[in-house]
């Protein structure tokens, strides 16, 4: 395994005079563990982004418009307006187009997962005043971390449809907007997927990326998309 800036970071500590213990060597085989699970958390944030990305495409392309008839489900006042509904034993279970949504959200969570043995590394670290390798190593768990959460939370902060609406009073075209006097306005169910993808994920994505080239470039080396260990 090619030694880090971090290894080296740790190498310098463990080399001081008086500082040659069992603790620093026995929690550098453990660290060096939590790099490799952040490093492979990297591979399967990329997946899933590629994921959401594909499944917002897939999406909008076998959409198809509710029947006349059907009620439309209003959030705020439906139990599940916004599916996956996995209402085990009743008729809100789980069909294929959740995958679409379901799959990279579980990606997003795997991320963090991975990520959560770097956060106990980087506490370590910062506890023996080591900052700098902590600070890096926190970095594989608060990016996935973020990731996950403004994925769903930044596309409604620059929802398209409901600030040209507030700001100058315009309404863009339905086929991309729905509006309703209870809840306002908002991406359609065709674009939502797609919009959450293209307008959240791929850019925190991008932006955690630059990041980890930055302060932790052996998590996302110059061949990105390398697995790790190859």
């Amino acid at each position: 395994m090619p030694t880090t800036e971090i290894d080296r970071e740790r190498d310098e500590v463990v080399s001081t005079p008086g500082s040659q213990d069992l603790a620093p060597a026995a929690s550098a085989r453990w660290q060096r563990a939590a790099d490799r699970l952040a490093r492979y958390g990297w591979v399967v944030l990329l997946a899933a982004v590629v994921a959401a990305l594909v499944g917002g495409m897939v999406s909008a392309a076998t959409w198809e418009p509710p029947a006349p008839d059907a009620e439309v489900a209003v959030p705020g006042r439906d139990a599940c307006p916004d599916p996956p509904c996995f209402d085990v034993g009743g008729e809100g279970l789980p069909g294929l187009r959740d995958l679409l949504m379901t799959i990279p959200i579980l990606g997003y969570l795997l991320a963090v997962v991975l990520g959560l043995p770097s956060l106990l590394a980087g506490v370590w670290d910062a506890l023996r005043g080591r900052w700098a390798a902590g600070g890096r190593r926190l970095l594989a768990f608060v990016g996935p971390t973020l990731l996950f959460v403004g994925t769903e939370i930044v596309p409604h902060l620059l929802n398209p449809c409901f600030w040209a609406l507030t700001l100058g009073g315009v309404r863009l075209p339905e086929l991309y907007c729905a509006y309703s006097p209870e809840w306002g306005a908002d991406v359609t169910d065709r674009w939502h997927l797609l919009d959450h993808a293209l307008v959240g994920a791929l850019p925190l994505a991008a932006l955690y990326w630059w990041a980890l080239r930055r302060w932790r470039l052996d998590i996302a080396p110059v061949r990105f998309l390398r697995w790790p260990g190859a």
